[in-house]
């Protein structure tokens, strides 16, 4: 990799990275010269991960929610690189179901996964990314301004509080130089999405959906904007409309 590549000499930790928008992310980082620690619970998908992001891309395979997970990730990280520069949030879960039905398991998993998770890597995480003045992207969901949830709203609900944790650590750190970025795509044709359009019985047709190159585009191009510039929330949503 090129000394001149926009991101050389920066280390970057990827949650999610075994499949979908976290793994497009850690493979673009990786193409602008960052070095990547890919994390998920899957080993196969973090080898298919780190095949496709080259040499610059190590695995982490790791359950994010676990009470330790955050401590260990971090130490995975520092140990291998010294610092951390960029952290995104890409790991999650979707519950579906009506609020009526959903079991309380299901209910505080997906709060463990999707809120206390990030919350949990981020503080472990943040006196590396102050001594570099790094950047914290949380990939969250344009479900947060939807005008209905029905039968997601406990999805809903992790990513308000998701969108609200990252609002409050932005107002704390950038002060001291660490950019916040927040993006809320749209539907977007992943592997998780697949399996839902499968479970409501509608055709999927992933053309017409946002790409996960697309969410990863978007991201990369925020966190290239020079040091002047802090990009808050970023919607991005399909440009046709999903026929079914």
């Amino acid at each position: 990799m090129s000394k001149n590549s926009p991101l050389a000499g920066r280390a970057a930790l990827v949650t999610g990275a075994g499949r979908g928008i976290g793994r497009s992310i850690a493979v673009q980082l990786a193409g602008l010269g960052a070095s990547v620690l890919c994390v998920s619970r899957t080993r196969r998908e973090l080898d298919e991960t780190v095949s496709l992001a080259g040499d610059a891309a190590k695995r982490c395979v790791m359950d994010i929610s676990e009470a330790d997970a955050a401590a260990r990730m971090v130490d995975v990280m520092t140990a291998d690189s010294g610092k951390i520069d960029i952290l995104v949030h890409c790991a999650g879960v979707m519950q579906s179901g009506k609020i009526q039905d959903m079991a309380f398991d299901d209910f505080d998993r997906a709060f463990a996964i999707n809120v206390r998770a990030p919350y949990a890597l981020t503080q472990a995480a943040l006196p590396h990314l102050i001594a570099r003045r790094g950047q914290i992207v949380f990939v969250n969901s344009s479900i947060i301004k939807a005008a209905n949830t029905a039968g997601r709203g406990v999805f809903a609900a992790t990513q308000a509080a998701l969108k609200a944790l990252a609002d409050s650590i932005r107002d704390e750190v950038n002060e001291v130089g660490v950019k916040v970025i927040s993006v809320m795509p749209g539907t977007t044709a992943t592997p998780r999405q697949e399996q839902l359009f499968a479970t409501s019985g509608k055709e999927f047709h992933p053309e017409f959906l946002l790409q996960a190159n697309d969410v990863a585009q978007v991201v990369c191009s925020a966190l290239l904007l020079p040091g002047t510039a802090e990009p808050t929330d970023l919607f991005v949503r399909p440009m046709m409309k999903h026929p079914s």
